[in-house]
């Protein structure tokens, strides 16, 4: 009885050891197909890759590399000879050079940055030999102390100009970080570029000589209006905002103070207070 017991577990064995066998087969089937399915987008990456890589030389053959786009008229244009070197001297570009041997974004992103008297710059190539150059300076719109050259734009930013600037209005009272060329400003100097802006554009033709930002809450601005020096202490709604609410509530402020220095009584005014809001005090 034990042998015919023993004889059926051996009879028992073998169809598990075949069902075994072909699970580990199908396995090996299966695992083979998915390594080949993997295999196909792998293989098409690197095959992308390789013909890149061989576009990549043919085009250096075809153009970095050759002759015929050498840069033989280099042209670089701006409002003055200096800005005109320093513009060749950043961007390091030549005649001799391959019209494609340098990146041009790349490029005017490093000049951008070490250059803060530039507003914008552009490079331009014509094919085959001609490479321009076109630099915008920042135009200067006051000057921030007496000492320094540090003057800024409408926009804020400041930047170190030594010649042409006595004639701008100086802003002083200043209190903020150490001004260094670059550097966006905003607050009351943002508040006083506004002012003078608008002081000195054709609707009001106020020449200002002056602005105190030392007070956070109002600008004292010294200026000339109809031969007379006047000194007016001012604020308005957003000031040192940028946006056209601010700069609307600003004109009408300075329109105010026209009308009250044009009036008969106010062509003696020498001081006059428009901190309040439809009101105006002067002496």
């Amino acid at each position: 009885m034990a042998w015919f017991e023993e004889k059926n577990k051996s009879r028992k064995r073998k169809p598990v050891l075949r069902v075994s066998a072909r699970r580990n087969a199908q396995r090996r089937d299966r695992m083979t197909r998915v390594a080949g399915i993997a295999a196909v987008p792998i293989a098409v990456i690197v095959g992308l890759f390789l013909l890149w890589l061989g576009i990549r030389e043919v085009g250096k053959m075809l153009y970095a590399r050759s002759d015929a786009f050498t840069i033989h008229h280099l042209e670089v244009r701006a409002a003055s000879a200096q800005t005109r070197a320093l513009a060749r001297d950043y961007t390091q570009i030549k005649e001799g050079q391959n019209i494609f041997g340098f990146d041009i974004r790349a490029v005017r992103d490093y000049v951008m940055a070490n250059s803060p008297n530039f507003q914008s710059m552009s490079i331009t190539r014509y094919l085959p030999d001609t490479v321009i150059i076109e630099v915008v300076d920042r135009t200067p719109l006051v000057r921030i102390g007496r000492r320094g050259g540090m003057v800024a734009d409408l926009d804020g930013y400041v930047f170190i100009s030594r010649a042409g600037i006595t004639g701008l209005p100086e802003i002083v009272g200043y209190n903020g970080p150490d001004l260094q060329p670059g550097m966006q400003l905003d607050g009351g100097i943002l508040a006083s570029l506004q002012l003078v802006e608008a002081c000195e554009g054709p609707r009001f033709e106020m020449g200002v000589e002056r602005v105190d930002i030392g007070n956070p809450e109002a600008l004292v601005v010294r200026l000339e209006y109809a031969e007379k020096k006047r000194e007016v202490t001012i604020t308005w709604s957003g000031m040192g905002q940028r946006g056209d609410e601010a700069r609307q509530d600003l004109l009408s402020t300075l329109l105010f103070v026209k009308q009250a220095f044009d009036a008969p009584q106010g062509r003696r005014v020498s001081q006059l207070d428009a901190t309040i809001e439809g009101r105006l005090y002067g002496r």
